[in-house]
């Protein structure tokens, strides 16, 4: 098999995924990282053209082969990290680019050796994508397991084989040159389909973080990060279940800033979802380690707490009411307000705890604390019980909070 020719196929292919991917990524938001994936085949394309080509080239462009082949793969490695959110390894890419020109350049001119360049190209294959390898364990998700898997596969292969192609020139092997050469050969073959199929995996990677960013905004409020109405009716249940199963209680805090619409009415809407996206993140922080956070909608909020009886949860809303009144939330203008909130809470034994009407409870102290004069939290009255509560399963922790199992905010 002519090899040349696999390589200048393989370069006009990858020209052609350059130009598509380009394309593509112009309607992909979030997506500045993949420009220097488009970018990096242009490079990649114009290398394995010249590869192809074998020595028969001015000197010159065998000085510049090496160099601009590598930059391609260092491209992909840069945006690979920027895609991810990563700091971009500038310095190693460069590095690796410019050692391969004054070494090609070195052993073209003063020193002819094919191997020695031969070696640099693939060493400099084998460190970029190395570190494209050592990159991807940041891509976590269970949605972007099987993706990650796919990625690591391909730069994984790129990069024995590049090891590989080294250690052919580098060390003495029990095979002729024109063996060596054939190897050599097929193992670039290899390469360069593999090539193309990382640009597989890095389209199915932005598919993915697409699907997963969709699904997100699904269950989550898209001004606050806290999750949606939705959100919480999927996370509730399999927390109620827990509830259930360990016999401990469940408190709901139904939490609604006081005289919210006056801050729309004087500062405007802009400075309105100020305030709630900051609220979002108060909320956040404070049920950090336990808790599911949600917004019902305009500026109410609840928080579902397993392990909480009423008088634990009543302690947490009168925190939490303490922390909205001490937090000063910041305008676009560099200003102040000052806010406060009335809380409602409610508690049922984990076995008799049901979603609508441990809210429907909550609202109702909800109601009771603004009517009594507002910026305080209101405790929802027992229900009767039907019937004994369960003991404590075995091995139970002693704290009251539980884990959320769904989820949390």
């Amino acid at each position: 098999m002519d090899f040349s020719i696999v390589a200048i196929t393989g370069s006009v292919l990858g020209f052609l995924l350059a130009v598509l991917l380009g394309l593509a990524i112009r309607w992909v938001p979030d997506a500045e990282g993949a420009r220097y994936w488009a970018l990096a085949f242009v490079p990649l394309s114009l290398g394995s053209a010249l590869v192809g080509r074998g020595e028969a080239l001015p000197a010159l462009l065998l000085v510049l082969r090496e160099p601009l082949l590598l930059s391609g793969y260092g491209l992909l490695l840069i945006g690979l990290r920027h895609y991810l959110r990563l700091s971009r390894p500038w310095a190693l890419a460069g590095s690796v680019v410019l050692a391969s020109l004054v070494v090609t350049a070195l052993f073209t001119a003063l020193l002819p050796s094919v191997t020695v360049r031969m070696a640099v190209r693939t060493t400099g294959i084998a460190l970029l994508t190395g570190a494209a390898l050592w990159t991807l364990r940041s891509v976590t998700g269970p949605t972007l397991r099987e993706v990650r898997l796919y990625l690591q596969v391909g730069f994984g292969t790129i990069a024995v084989l590049a090891l590989l192609r080294a250690a052919m020139f580098l060390l003495p092997l029990p095979f002729t040159a024109t063996q060596v050469m054939q190897l050599y050969g097929a193992a670039s073959m290899v390469t360069t389909i593999t090539i193309m199929a990382v640009v597989t995996g890095l389209a199915l990677l932005m598919t993915a973080r697409m699907n997963e960013a969709l699904a997100q905004l699904t269950v989550r409020d898209p001004l606050t990060g806290v999750f949606n109405r939705r959100g919480l009716e999927e996370a509730v249940p399999g927390t109620l279940s827990f509830a259930r199963r360990v016999g401990r209680p469940v408190a709901v805090l139904s939490c609604d800033l006081d005289h919210f619409k006056a801050v729309n009415d004087t500062y405007g809407h802009a400075e309105g979802d100020r305030v709630l996206q900051a609220l979002g993140r108060l909320l956040g922080e404070h049920f950090a380690q336990a808790g599911l956070v949600g917004r019902l909608g305009g500026e109410e909020f609840v928080v579902l707490l397993p392990g909480a009886d009423g008088e634990q949860g009543s302690a947490e809303a009168e925190r939490l009411r303490a922390a909205i009144e001490a937090h000063r939330f910041e305008r676009s203008d560099g200003g102040r307000l000052e806010l406060t909130a009335s809380i409602g809470v409610a508690a049922q034994p984990g076995e008799e705890a049901h979603w609508e009407t441990l809210l429907a409870r909550a609202d109702q102290a909800l109601y009771q604390a603004k009517a009594g004069g507002r910026n305080r939290c209101a405790l929802a009255p027992e229900e009767p019980t039907h019937a004994a509560p369960a003991p404590p399963a075995p091995g139970t922790p002693a704290g009251p909070w539980l884990p959320a199992v769904e989820g949390g905010a």
